[in-house]
């Protein structure tokens, strides 16, 4: 199956069930778990997953569903970007200490899977 993501990305798709529920009560919702990905000339450039659904994925739904990215700001390079304060830190996710052991801030954000397959094919080189 091929998905259009905006006018000028299409998408193929593959989903792989990666898990099933053998008791609803252990599932909470839904009786398994799947891993949408979403490829260009057969290479995947973004992979959704969804919770304990009923049923089969909508992989059209999915592209607009959000899930949340954390961006790093590492400290310990020349003129490191400094972490919002006050009012330009209000409504911002923000977490501070060390990522990978070295000294970081990340922000957390909202992204949709269509924005990231867009963001993805934007760094595809063409030769």
């Amino acid at each position: 199956m091929k998905v259009r993501v905006n006018d000028k990305i299409t998408a193929e798709v593959k989903i792989t069930q990666t898990t099933v529920c053998p008791e609803r009560e252990n599932c909470g919702s839904g009786t398994a778990y799947y891993t949408i990905d979403y490829l260009i000339n057969g290479v995947c450039i973004h992979s959704a997953t969804t919770g304990a659904i009923y049923g089969s994925p909508n992989p059209i739904a999915m592209l607009d569903r959000f899930f949340t990215v954390s961006e790093y700001h590492y400290q310990d390079i020349a003129s490191p970007d400094p972490m919002p304060t006050g009012d330009e830190a209000k409504n911002r996710k923000l977490g501070r200490g060390t990522s990978g052991g070295r000294p970081a801030w990340w922000e957390e954000k909202g992204k949709t899977h269509r924005q990231a397959i867009i963001e993805a094919v934007a760094q595809i080189v063409k030769e």
